[in-house]
């Protein structure tokens, strides 16, 4: 019994050890996810890119209104940078001024839909509509071409990443999600930057939250101290360190 009882206290040691062991492992993969080290991506998603080059980029999805847009290109052109933004189809239709006022200041525009529903939802030619609407907006209101693409709400399957290539789109998340949607306050939004900015990451922000946009000047400050440099996502893509495999984009890849 004796035995017994020392065996069992043994098990249960190891079990402990195990039990930790374990923990650790995921407290450390959960907090490389967050950092942005690890993107949780599938083939062909481009979430961060692997890049030596100390370079970030910022990028914005346009979508419901226009209200911050022009303290948001201010902001951008006093110092003297280059962002992407993913702009829908309706938003073009309903904003062609301020569209082209963003391509004029040589920011560079992304495909993010036409209506902003969740393409998981539609058909493969409901998904290719959606697209190709907003290409053909571009090309007829402002000779303009992206190749960049971004799935409303970050959501998406295999057809959805399938479709956008068989168009000649990358598929493009972020590293970084600031939460400005979320109204989470000024400080908070600049707190996540600062502690998540890394070599090849990318950002994500929005037009139409004032929170976020009176937390970027701090943003853009706090990056350059980190001595990281803002380029548009598409430059950022071809500074990945193996230009000629395209999964080298993806840092790695993860189940969902």
């Amino acid at each position: 019994m004796f035995y017994n009882v020392k065996l069992n206290v043994k098990n249960l040691k190891k079990g402990i050890i195990i039990i930790i062991i374990l923990a650790l492992i995921w407290a450390v993969l959960s907090h490389q996810i967050i950092q942005g080290v690890i993107s949780p991506a599938r083939e062909n998603v481009i979430y961060r890119v692997d890049t030596d080059e100390k370079l970030i980029s910022i990028t914005f999805d346009v979508v419901w209104s226009d209200e911050y847009t022009k303290d948001l290109l201010k902001i951008l052109e006093r110092y003297r940078l280059k962002a992407t933004f993913f702009v829908t189809g309706k938003w073009i239709e309903n904003y062609p001024e301020l569209t082209e006022e963003i391509l004029k200041q040589g920011h560079e525009i992304g495909n993010h839909t036409y209506a902003h529903a969740n393409l998981k939802d539609l058909s493969e030619e409901e998904i290719k509509e959606e697209i190709v609407k907003v290409d053909n907006l571009l090309k007829e209101k402002f000779d303009y071409k992206t190749k960049l693409f971004r799935p409303p709400f970050g959501e998406y399957n295999e057809q959805v990443v399938n479709t956008a290539r068989e168009l000649g789109y990358q598929t493009v998340l972020w590293s970084i999600e600031t939460g400005d949607w979320l109204n989470p306050g000024v400080d908070k939004i600049i707190d996540k930057v600062v502690k998540r900015a890394h070599k090849g990451g990318i950002i994500l922000m929005h037009n139409c939250y004032p929170q976020g946009i009176k937390a970027l000047p701090a943003i853009i400050h706090a990056i350059k101290l980190k001595e990281l440099s803002i380029i548009q996502v598409s430059e950022l893509i071809e500074k990945t360190k193996n230009k000629n495999d395209y999964k080298e984009v993806i840092q790695y890849n993860l189940e969902e």
